[in-house]
């Protein structure tokens, strides 16, 4: 596979297999770990592997109505929340993997940036007996049908990449949340472009689970960046920031239906919300 990012500078990458119960919270982690880069907290590469419960996970610049059936979600008893990165809509449940990657590097090239690690999923679904193949700028399909979308944010001192994989999930449920998406219309927001979707279950016709894929994916990722992942949690500055931004934005309808503005701190402003925060809030495995 030919370089497409410039070398990396560590052979040790930390790993975090890591989630909460709260898709909100797990949400606020992703941002909270790439805070921790930008002040200098961390600065070992990273790699996260978590789930969510039921949810439906709008892209940081679009409009929820258009993209969510709102009634589906609430007579489904799914959660409609907002990441910090980019990109479309999406669906989670426990049945679909989220991988991400973090580094302090920033590429030299998004659309190379994307290729190389979208390519390490095509690589563990290969391991697994799937042949799959990119679709650019961020999807994954097999036989023509959606199997993974990623995003991605890049700060002075971060690059943040993170997809969703739909290792058995719940596709009938996906359809009927995400089903606005079909609908084309104009509107200033960023709109998701809708695909037929499958999961690796439904590809293989056999049980495959999302700690298959886990295994598989850390062996890509070790084998195709010539890196050792070490197990790993997170430091107690992430759980404190995850904590600031969970309270102050991630669990509120402010952030989650209406959009980002009055939402863009930096570390100054988490600080200062995460002093007003009980010591004991703090998310843990």
């Amino acid at each position: 596979m030919p370089t497409l990012v410039a070398p990396l500078r560590k052979s040790r990458w930390r790993y975090l297999n890591f989630s909460t119960t709260s898709t909100y919270r797990n949400l606020a982690v992703e941002e909270a770990i790439a805070l921790a880069f930008s002040n200098g907290t961390q600065t070992d590469p990273t790699i996260r592997m978590w789930v969510n419960p039921k949810a439906v996970i709008v892209g940081r610049f679009q409009e929820v109505v258009d993209e969510v059936d709102l009634a589906q979600c609430d007579a489904n008893g799914l959660q409609v929340a907002r990441r910090f990165t980019g990109g479309g809509t999406v669906f989670h449940d426990l049945g679909t993997l989220n991988f991400t990657m973090l580094d302090q590097r920033r590429p030299d090239s998004m659309f190379g940036f994307q290729e190389r690690n979208l390519q390490l999923v095509v690589d563990a679904l290969g391991n697994l007996g799937i042949r799959s193949s990119l679709s650019p700028p961020n999807s994954i399909l097999i036989d023509g049908r959606k199997v993974c979308g990623a995003s991605a944010a890049v700060g002075a001192h971060f690059a943040l990449w993170h997809c969703s994989i739909l290792v058995d999930t719940d596709i009938r449920l996906l359809e009927l949340t995400l089903a606005p998406s079909k609908i084309r219309e104009v509107s200033r927001f960023v709109r998701s472009r809708w695909q037929p979707v499958t999961s690796l279950a439904k590809a293989l016709a056999k049980t495959v689970t999302v700690n298959d894929l886990k295994h598989e994916l850390r062996k890509s990722v070790e084998r195709g960046l010539r890196v050792r992942l070490e197990d790993d949690s997170i430091l107690e500055d992430e759980a404190r920031y995850a904590e600031a931004l969970n309270a102050r934005k991630y669990s509120l309808d402010a952030w989650n239906l209406r959009g980002n503005h009055g939402f863009v701190w930096g570390k100054e402003e988490v600080e200062e919300i995460t002093r007003r925060l009980p010591c004991e809030s703090a998310p843990r495995p």
